[in-house]
């Protein structure tokens, strides 16, 4: 009986938000139109794609608040690539340069978790600092464009469509997709659910747990990387303050999606639902013409709510001992 009860339990929060939006979608017609609902596919996509990497930091027990600063640092760096050279090899080394440093921001976050035993939250609050300060050293406090050619061109490419189907969103599924695909089908998921799920009893059953916190906090960097660059595309210019509380955002979905903020239990599939939801909550908001600085506050209080949930139902204990 119990072990039919607890996964509605996790599921409570997404039904509980989802039941407005459906009455939405059948009471406004806008809402449901192809083109609104293209737009909503395309503006999730961001989120999207840093929610599938955070995903995997939280189901390994910690979290990444430096995802936002880590998307503003990929973007000014991808753009300054640009000028490199030119064609399509400088397009290639804004990418390559791009991915490497957020591969790198990772690798620090990770050494710091585990080397110096910071907890995720001290090691991801200083190197967001890091990463904004990097920002405004690069681009000197200014917006970096892409200028006409073909580092313009990949932008618009990035904000196109293939088959009717935003390129944007195209990519948010594919990384959703990898992301699914190492957390069910791959040795390394096994491992990143039961480092979530005890950390000790990982470390007595011989996993490599240092070793999969690094794999998995680049991972979730570099999926932030990708995620910036969509957002600078979306004007053809990096700006400096970009991406800001996108990590806040990004944690919400993947509560939203049934993820434990104290490890070893969520999904991709979940991540994928509740950034969908949290979108078209954003929608709503904004058909109602409800001003967007209300958004923010309102997926604060989602987090707030989602988290109570799991508390009042049991499912997330360890949280109030942390």
């Amino acid at each position: 009986m119990t072990a039919n009860i607890i996964p509605w339990r996790r599921w409570s929060i997404f039904m509980v938000l989802a039941a407005p939006i459906f009455l939405l979608a059948v009471l406004n017609p806008v809402f449901r139109q192809p083109g609104n609902l293209f737009n909503l596919w395309q503006q999730s996509s961001i989120i999207g794609i840093l929610a599938v990497g955070q995903t995997m930091v939280i189901i390994l027990g910690g979290f990444d608040l430096s995802v936002g600063a880590v998307a503003a640092l990929a973007g000014v760096v991808c753009f300054l690539g640009f000028g490199l050279e030119d064609g399509y090899i400088g397009v290639l080394a804004g990418l390559i340069s791009a991915l490497t440093v957020c591969a790198l921001v990772g690798l620090v976050n990770g050494a710091l978790i585990t080397k110096l035993k910071m907890t995720p939250l001290i090691a991801t609050l200083g190197v967001l600092s890091l990463a904004r300060g990097a920002v405004l050293v690069v681009s000197d406090g200014q917006a970096i464009y892409a200028e006409e050619g073909a580092g313009y061109e990949f932008a618009n490419f990035l904000q196109s469509s293939f088959a009717r189907m935003p390129v944007s969103g195209l990519l948010f599924l594919a990384v959703a997709a990898i992301g699914l695909v190492l957390l069910r089908l791959t040795i390394y998921g096994q491992f990143v659910y039961a480092v979530g799920g005890n950390e000790k009893a990982a470390t007595l059953a011989g996993i490599p747990v240092s070793k999969i916190k690094l794999i998995t906090y680049c991972f979730c960097s570099v999926a932030a990387g990708l995620g910036g660059i969509v957002l600078a595309s979306r004007t053809a210019s990096a700006l400096p303050n970009a991406g800001v509380n996108y990590e806040l955002q990004a944690i919400t979905a993947v509560v939203i999606g049934g993820a434990k903020l104290s490890g070893g239990k969520g999904s991709v599939l979940g991540t994928v639902l509740g950034v969908f939801l949290l979108a078209a909550i954003g929608n709503a908001l904004n058909l109602y013409n409800i001003s967007p600085f209300w958004q923010t506050g309102v997926t604060g209080a989602i987090l707030i709510l989602a988290v109570s949930i799991s508390l009042l139902t049991g499912e997330d204990d360890r949280l109030r001992k942390a």
